[in-house]
């Protein structure tokens, strides 16, 4: 099976019913629920298990925030579903990615895959606890490396919100965004300090050039992309992804980031299920008429050619 046939895998249990999920692997099933229903309800802590991949990287994970990948073998989110197409139809051998708000490591693995030992992968985590994980993930991929360091608009130190494991992905230095959701009084986050740097310096110093850039951090997109705004204004061929929110989520920081990225030149696209690009100048009303959340969107200068 092949890293495409892989990743169809994985939408077909995304898909389908829970049934379709017990019938691939029923003991998995079994315990991952007993976990995520009886278990992790009654004690708050985690479990770490090993889970493979659709396209082959065994990935130390922590449930319940990784029980996607323990389940089917990939993100399930339609959105990283196409997101993992796109990366997969644009990443060739040799390239360079770079993954701001790497989480466990799942598209950081991934492109270290495609890019092979000739490419580079970098991937920054700012949570020391997600970090630990991250650096198991990566640690036998001679082409990846990663830094637990938050990207931001400067060098220095910046408060940094950690959340319990089940909501781990929402990790963030812009907490306010999360204060009016049902879940937040009762799994409110610990603070800690995390040293910061910027783009610009990293790819300047470490001498990159970045084929893709994937940034994910929760509300502190515009930060990162103020940061490193010398390379959007020089590069032509790098796409920007960058998790989107609805206007109903008080999307104020990531339209603030598309309007930066826009005034630099960059187009916004969406991904359609091929994992192709698609032109969207409207995201508010894109999300608004799809019912969506949010959405991973692509920018860049160039028109996609296909």
């Amino acid at each position: 099976m092949n890293v495409k046939e892989g990743l169809q895998r994985v939408e077909q249990l995304a898909l389908g019913s829970k049934i379709t999920r017990l019938t691939a692997q029923p003991l998995k099933y079994l315990l991952g629920m007993a976990f995520m229903k009886i278990i992790y309800p009654i004690t708050k802590r985690g479990i770490m298990v090993k889970a493979r991949t659709f396209f082959g990287a065994d990935l130390q994970l922590v449930l319940p925030s990784g029980m996607d990948i323990y389940l089917t073998g990939g993100k399930s989110h339609v959105s990283e579903i196409r997101l993992a197409r796109f990366m997969i139809n644009t990443l060739k051998e040799g390239e360079q990615f770079m993954d701001v708000g790497a989480h466990l490591g799942y598209f950081s693995t991934l492109a270290a895959h495609l890019v092979g030992t000739s490419g580079r992968v970098v991937a920054f985590e700012a949570s020391k606890n997600t970090f630990a994980f991250l650096s198991k993930n990566l640690q036998r991929l001679p082409q990846a490396s990663c830094l637990n360091q938050a990207v931001s608009d400067e060098n220095g130190v910046l408060s940094f919100y950690e959340f319990p494991i089940l909501y781990s992905e929402y990790n963030t230095l812009e907490i306010k965004q999360f204060e009016q959701e049902n879940w937040y009084i009762k799994n409110k986050p610990s603070k800690a300090n995390v040293t910061t740097i910027t783009l610009d310096e990293f790819i300047a110093q470490n001498h990159l050039q970045p084929d893709l850039i994937k940034i994910d951090v929760e509300g502190a997109e515009y930060r990162v992309l103020m940061g490193m705004q010398n390379f959007l204004k020089t590069t032509f061929k790098c796409p920007i992804v960058i998790e989107y929110l609805s206007a109903e989520r008080h999307n104020t920081a990531h339209q603030d980031a598309a309007n930066l990225l826009r005034a630099m030149g960059y187009k916004s696209f969406i991904i359609d299920p091929e994992g192709k690009l698609m032109a969207v100048p409207d995201l508010n009303g894109y999300l608004l008429r799809n019912n969506l959340e949010s959405d991973n969107i692509v920018f860049q200068k160039n028109q996609p050619s296909y």
